[in-house]
């Protein structure tokens, strides 16, 4: 294959992450990671304000996490695009030194020096900061990127992560999912012909894609995942297990100062890296409380036996996913040729021996496990309009439908299917005779709506009952819908809410109320079916 010519506007890729976020760019088909201004291979996903009232991104908002840890944001990327009210997000709450609050559509967003933040606009600090290094390593203006983001995240999560990339002044090409982009990183070029496994374990979720490698067309034949499942976790579980033994050598409950759970939290993280390489570590955290005038230390002993001990649960529920992952297609762990691992989590030895178990093989080694999805996304910006450069072929990670009249949800689109994609339903009628046709939209595996994310809401008069709807998924996974409109045949919007149903109605009967009094201004004007659809704010 002869190489491409330089793009006149290169194309980086971003492995947006909880913990860190990688950059990378192409240069004559090899793939690179882009340094930051301090050398390091990785920024911090880190935002923060100083006591001046300075943001701060990236490395220098991470170093004032313990003297300031009100005003610094981290793990926006398990926040971002969730509701509020959502049980997890509500869980999470507690985990976090910084206040998450309601956002002015329900979502879940964040304070900071006393003014509400948007999860897309802190993700687009990051970005922006990586926008600034690229440009800076580059030596020249960078205005494209592909993103990438875990193949479980919903449709609300994705057009989030777009958002992001918009307020950080990229135009986002695509969002690919993180296992695919790390795939790309693997098997770009050299020829494979194999069925891979992506165990991707990160700092905030957990992935798994199979996909089927032949020559350079990838085809994901299956994916699954959780987006609350990630390298926090396991953290966690040595806050927990150090303050338990505090309160039981002291008796003081170091949960409630943020400062020591930040100095607890930073020494868990350490601990887990280094066990990753020597059997035994000491949590030392001098002063870290005062009980009548003493000063009280963490002085806590933990070996790789009891961290295993202490998160092997978490270990086993990625396995879950995986088999039934696999079972999806009807494939057995014997059937996969090539484990990839992806995320600084897949790096602990009890995960690599489980896989080992679990397969009857190691983990692929030469992929390296915080660069490849930068690497894979950077491959794929660069291959965009390229022919015959890349083939691939994505899947849906979770089914997307409408609520029933029972509170039950109606798959149209099912897990796993095909993207690019389209399928279509007739309208029914509505509810009650004479009523608008009210249809909410819903993603999520549950088949009682409660349990999944809420998308959106159609409404439409109660003369459309038998029209057609489309529901259809574009390569980046996000669901556009459209309508046959009478005279003028199929009409397409971008369908991305972000209301609750009820702030929906809300809007719409209001909406109902304006445009009823510009037909009494303008009697002989004419209106269509599109004015019924509600857009949310993007």
């Amino acid at each position: 294959m002869t190489l491409a010519p330089a793009r006149e506007k290169p194309i980086i890729g971003i492995d947006l992450g909880t913990t860190n976020t990688c950059v990378a760019h192409v240069r004559n088909r090899i793939p690179r990671v882009v340094p930051t201004d301090k050398g390091s291979l990785i920024l911090p996903s880190v935002v923060a304000l100083s006591e001046r009232g300075d943001l701060l991104v990236g490395g220098v908002a991470k170093d004032q996490l313990l003297v300031n840890p009100r005003n610094t944001i981290y793990g926006a990327k398990r926040l971002i695009g969730r509701k509020y009210a959502s049980k997890v997000v509500q869980e999470l709450r507690n985990y976090y030194s910084y206040e998450i609050v309601e956002g002015p559509q329900g979502e879940a967003a964040v304070l900071l020096g006393g003014q509400v933040y948007s999860l897309p606009q802190v993700s687009g600090m990051v970005l922006g900061q990586v926008k600034r290094v690229a440009e800076a390593f580059l030596a020249h203006p960078i205005g494209q990127a592909v993103i990438s983001v875990p193949a479980y995240y919903n449709d609300n999560q994705r057009n989030a992560v777009k958002e992001a990339g918009r307020l950080a002044g990229f135009e986002v090409k695509r969002i690919v999912n993180e296992p695919t982009a790390a795939a790309l990183a693997y098997g770009f070029n050299r020829g494979l012909d194999q069925k891979i496994l992506v165990y991707d374990l990160g700092g905030g979720t957990f992935d798994v894609s199979v996909l089927q490698l032949s020559g350079n067309v990838f085809e994901v034949l299956a994916t699954g995942g959780d987006t609350f499942l990630g390298g926090v976790d396991f953290d966690n579980r040595i806050i927990d297990h150090v303050l338990e033994d505090f309160w039981r050598a002291h008796k003081v409950d170091l949960a409630a100062s943020p400062i020591a759970m930040q100095r607890i939290k930073k020494g868990a993280e350490a601990a887990k890296i280094d066990l990753t390489l020597i059997p035994n570590v000491m949590i030392e955290l001098p002063y870290v409380e005062e009980k009548r005038g003493r000063p009280l230390d963490v002085r806590a002993a933990l070996s790789r036996g009891q961290l295993d001990a202490l998160t092997g649960d978490l270990v086993d529920r990625t396995f879950e996913i995986c088999d039934r992952v696999l079972a999806e297609k009807r494939l057995d762990p014997g059937d996969i040729d090539e484990i990839i691992l992806v995320g600084g989590q897949s790096r602990m030895p009890l995960v690599q021996e489980k896989i080992r178990e679990h397969f009857g093989k190691p983990p692929r080694r030469g992929v390296h496990p915080d660069e490849c999805v930068a690497l894979g996304a950077a491959l794929l910006g660069d291959s965009l309009d390229e022919i015959d450069s890349v083939t691939l072929i994505d899947v849906l990670s979770m089914p997307i439908g409408i609520a029933t009249g029972s509170s039950h949800f109606r798959r149209i689109l099912e897990k796993n299917q095909p993207i690019p994609s389209v399928k279509s339903f007739r309208l029914p009628p509505p509810r009650e005779p004479g009523q608008p046709i009210e249809i909410d939209i819903y993603q999520g595996e549950s088949d009682l709506i409660v349990d999944d994310e809420f998308l959106g809401s159609l409404r439409f008069p109660a003369a459309a009952t038998g029209r057609r709807i489309d529901f259809r998924l574009d390569e980046e996974s996000l669901l556009r819908v459209s309508f046959d409109e009478p005279g003028q045949g199929m009409r397409q919007v971008n369908f991305a809410t972000r209301d609750t149903p009820e702030a929906l109605r809300r809007a719409l009967a209001q909406e109902s109320r304006q445009r009823q009094r510009e037909e009494a201004a303008q009697p002989g004007e004419k209106r269509g079916l599109f004015g019924w659809f509600r857009r949310g704010e993007r």
